[in-house]
């Protein structure tokens, strides 16, 4: 049953209601009710427990015996994947880099893809455009015209 299952799995990991309330995103009293076998959770909720104890949502409802999901295996997942770009195979460090962006949640993945999109947009224009040169040519420090190790020619807006 759902609710014994929830107050083994609390039990198990040490953590009050109040706690694991706060850590999936719901109120104190959503846990208990859960746990008296009162209301269930709905998708997002058992999605967030689901991630929170380590096990499948199938384990939560009873689907599934197997209580603990087994670790995320990069390897796995680069091989399932077939990670390649512009048809050449990636080399470990970026098939490293694109399993892991895969398996953060999307908000994590937003916020990745937004700063390299930025470095990426800054290398490219060459600009070396921040607020901190902003604040360094009101100093009167010089405002470098490449990046370190970079021997091209710098375009100075």
């Amino acid at each position: 049953m759902f609710s014994e299952i929830l107050k083994d799995l609390r039990s198990k990991s040490g953590i009050s209601q109040g706690q694991l309330a706060k850590s999936v995103g719901v109120s104190p009293g959503n846990v208990s009710d859960w746990e008296v076998g009162k209301t269930k959770p709905g998708y997002v909720a058992l999605a967030a427990l689901a991630r929170f104890f380590g096990v499948s949502a199938d384990y939560l409802l009873e689907l599934d015996e197997a209580p603990v999901k087994t670790g995320v295996d990069l390897e796995r997942v680069k091989l399932e994947q077939g990670l390649s770009c512009d048809g050449s195979p990636l080399e470990t460090e970026e098939a490293d880099l694109i399993a892991m962006f895969r398996l953060l949640p999307s908000y994590e993945q937003e916020d990745l893809f937004d700063l390299i999109y930025f470095k990426y947009k800054k290398h490219v224009e060459k600009k070396m455009e921040s607020i901190y040169w902003t604040y360094a040519a009101e100093k009167g420090k010089a405002k470098p015209t490449s990046a370190p190790g970079d021997d091209s020619q710098s375009i100075n807006a």
